[in-house]
């Protein structure tokens, strides 16, 4: 670990750190698990290429936010905020440091095969709580608000436009943007206008949940939190942890634990799933649908990229799919 940094947190909140281990993920930025006079924390550096001084300030918005849902209940860490009241460390050395601690939370991720109804009921309760206690926090000079719902079905197709004309080679990935012209021809404004926004986690990902055999032993990387639809963090959880890719199949007693564990907070039924895998379909199409992702890639961005393959060809057919359910 950088040496400013160590002298920093000795300074600022009184840790010794007489051991670190590096830890994997998170593009561009730097993690430690360090063991502490104080017990064990998360050190997460930020990086000044990859943010800008706009980009952090939002990010230490949206850990504010992040205490708030801890202490509403939300299982996540907690973030040591120093003597300023930031939780953000800004350093006045010649690299620009900035960095932040947390407590380190055990736990591990889980997968579709591998996750229990109980868990997921769990999650889904996670979720609920998330969103009550951020739909009770002043919306306006968060980013991303407010939504223009009117402007969202152009800007779709214009991106569609170009991917269209892209001269990549793969057939595969031509094909793919083909069939979702029908879907982006359809798209209204009234659609996007119906559905709950309010400020939402943006990464509901399994890679930053942890689980025990219980349920959720925390919610991790609150950073990208914004004014959002609500329902992509559901649609992105569901799509990650309730979706068989071997059988193209989607697995409804862990939706339906997901909707019990989320309903204890905030309204969601079952007749809401097709309007939250769309929204999912349409926040997510541009990211994962990309020539690269039809080349060589990793396994999660392989899985991704199929996610919205079969919500593609499964559009129409959603509202059938959950029906009677």
């Amino acid at each position: 670990m950088d040496p400013v940094i160590l002298e920093d947190l000795r300074k600022t909140f009184g840790l010794e750190i007489p051991e670190a281990q590096t830890v994997d993920g998170g593009w561009l930025n730097r993690k430690w698990k360090a063991r502490t006079n104080r017990g064990d924390f998360l050190i997460k550096q930020f990086s000044r290429k990859r943010f800008g001084d706009r980009q952090l300030r939002q990010i230490e918005e949206a850990l504010v936010r992040q205490r708030i849902a801890g202490e509403a209940g939300v299982p996540c860490p907690t973030i040591l905020f120093a003597p300023d009241g930031r939780p953000m460390r800004f350093l006045c050395d010649s690299a620009g440091t900035v960095y932040m601690v947390m407590t380190f939370c055990e736990g591990h991720i889980e997968t579709p095969e591998t996750v229990t109804e109980i868990q997921m009921r769990n999650l889904g309760n996670a979720c609920g709580k998330i969103h009550r206690t951020f739909s009770q926090l002043t919306n306006a000079g968060t980013k991303g608000y407010p939504i223009d719902s009117a402007r969202i079905p152009a800007e779709l197709k214009e991106n569609h436009t170009a991917r269209r004309n892209d001269p990549a080679p793969s057939v595969k990935y031509r094909a793919a943007v083909a069939a979702q012209k029908p879907i982006l021809n359809a798209l209204s404004a009234d659609f996007f206008e119906r559905l709950p926004k309010g400020i939402a986690h943006e990464d509901f990902s399994p890679d930053n949940i942890l689980f025990d055999d219980r349920g959720v032993t925390a919610v991790l990387d609150f950073d990208r939190s914004c004014y959002s639809f609500r329902y992509h963090d559901i649609g992105r959880a569901l799509m990650s942890l309730a979706w068989d890719s071997r059988s193209g199949t989607l697995d409804f007693p862990k939706i339906r634990a997901f909707i019990d564990g989320y309903a204890a907070h905030m309204p969601l039924k079952v007749n809401d799933l097709p309007d939250i895998l769309r929204i999912t379909w349409c926040i997510e199409a541009p990211w994962w649908i990309r020539p690269e992702f039809f080349a060589e890639c990793s396994p999660k961005v392989e899985r991704f990229r199929d996610e919205i393959l079969w919500l593609t060809e499964h559009w129409d057919e959603l509202d059938t799919i959950f029906s009677n359910r």
